[in-house]
């Protein structure tokens, strides 16, 4: 080969690998195409189940569905019902923010009732006969409980959520594990009872957002002006009790969000709050609730003596054909009054115990006569 055509072979070389190298180049520096939902939507239901002064939360999309804490042990019945009439027949995702019943009561009936792939827990556990009952339910089903992974997103279909506070707390409110849900530019922050010392912790990745359920029922150890702030939700939902012995929404709670003129929502007022999400914006049909504080004079017992009208307890003996009739006095003062729902799994030590709001028949007498031997963690 001559020199001049060894030069523009050599030529023709140095020109091929350079467009080769620019071509790499340009490839590489292209945006990375993201297979992740993060920009896809489809409509979704969020619904804020009315279960007195408790918690449960589900949302659909497409044929997948979670359900968020489980309410309290008498909801049983009452939620499992629920989630079928949504024509859930599986839940992808079942989450205990923490153990306390008022969040996990009646989730043993919920996982004997629907497959389940994945179970979601707190990072604590409590010694308390709901939350035995819990885990066992989830042993008999295979269930293994797992504390999820923060900065990992969880897929239903398109939309996705994380979870946050994955690390525990000082104490059981404080172990909630908080949830940020998103569809398209919708998002949905759950708090479960997350209390001052969580939302401080967890705050340096909190954004706007939506909706807000607003921590441990509206009372004044959650929702601080800076957490508050920070979120700057549209939407605050209150998941309540109405005249629970609380006091539940509290007036300090109240009043911040009507300051930041925050639309409300309770399930006190309203019954089920759901809302739409399209993806673009979210819709509900429930109207805007009250910036009432929540009734504190509940704090004394409705003698056994003295029944009020429709909420009195009775004794299982006085029920009849679904007929109750007044209670009778209890015979002697070193007898110990206990109440109880036909269906619940426990005895309460008053009857204002906020697990009993919703309860429509209420039955009263001594622990034997209950034939419970489980005491309410709430009000024991």
């Amino acid at each position: 080969m001559s020199i001049k055509k060894h030069t523009t072979f050599l030529k023709l070389i140095s020109i091929g690998l350079l467009t080769l190298l620019v071509g790499c180049t340009k490839v590489e520096s292209l945006p990375k195409v993201e297979s992740s939902s993060e920009a896809q939507s489809n409509l979704a239901e969020i619904h804020f189940i009315d279960t007195g002064n408790s918690d449960s939360i589900l949302i659909k999309e497409g044929q997948k569905a979670m359900l968020i804490d489980g309410a309290d042990n008498d909801d049983e019945k009452s939620l499992v019902e629920y989630i079928k009439a949504q024509d859930v027949t599986e839940l992808e995702y079942v989450i205990a923010t923490h153990p306390h019943a008022d969040h996990i009561g009646a989730l043993d009936s919920v996982i004997r009732s629907f497959p389940i792939q994945h179970l979601f827990v707190a990072n604590g556990d409590a010694d308390t006969k709901t939350y035995r009952d819990f885990i066992q339910a989830a042993m008999d089903k295979n269930l293994t409980p797992s504390v999820p992974l923060e900065d990992k997103k969880f897929m239903l279909e398109e939309s996705y959520f994380e979870v946050f506070n994955t690390n525990g707390g000082e104490d059981t409110n404080e172990q909630s594990l908080v949830i940020l849900y998103t569809n398209g530019e919708d998002k949905v922050l759950l708090t479960g009872d997350a209390e001052k010392g969580t939302e401080a912790e967890i705050l340096p990745k909190m954004s706007k957002v939506d909706i807000l359920k607003v921590g441990h029922h509206g009372s004044h150890s959650s929702t601080t002006d800076a957490f508050l702030e920070r979120v700057d939700p549209e939407y605050a939902i209150i998941t309540v009790g109405a005249d629970n012995k609380y006091g539940h929404p509290h007036i300090e709670t109240i009043d911040k969000l009507k300051k930041a003129d925050i639309e409300v929502h309770r399930t006190d007022e309203c019954g089920d709050i759901i809302f739409q999400s399209t993806g673009n914006g979210l819709t509900t049909t429930c109207a805007p609730g009250s910036y009432n504080r929540g009734n504190q004079d509940n704090s004394s017992t409705t003698s056994a003596s003295t029944p009020q009208a429709d909420s009195r307890p009775v004794s299982s003996s006085q029920v009849s054909n679904n007929t109750v009739s007044q209670a009778a006095p209890t015979q002697s003062s070193n007898v110990k009054t206990v109440y109880w729902t036909p269906n619940g799994k426990s005895y309460h030590t008053t009857d204002s115990c906020s697990a009993l709001a919703k309860s429509k028949t209420i039955l009263s007498g001594t622990i034997a006569e209950s034939g419970k031997n489980d005491p309410c963690d709430r009000c024991h």
